[in-house]
């Protein structure tokens, strides 16, 4: 039985969540070509901000972020 080399690879995007222990309350889209992070409203002011510097430091001040 052969198997298909189906695994798919994490987008630059999703490593960079996993990595900075983000990926439990930030998530990102891309919107018309724009990436979106979205930042789950319920984290402390000081993990809003950690994440949003993080976010800006590694994607750049261009990034679009939301709090839901």
């Amino acid at each position: 039985m052969a198997f298909r080399n189906e695994e798919k690879t994490m987008s630059t995007e999703q490593n960079f969540l996993i990595r900075y222990a983000l990926h439990n309350f930030v998530t990102c889209a891309l919107t018309s070509g724009k990436r979106v992070f979205y930042i789950k409203c319920k984290e402390g002011r000081t993990m809003i901000r950690h994440a949003t510097s993080l976010i800006k430091g590694s994607f750049g001040e261009a990034v679009e972020i939301k709090l839901v």
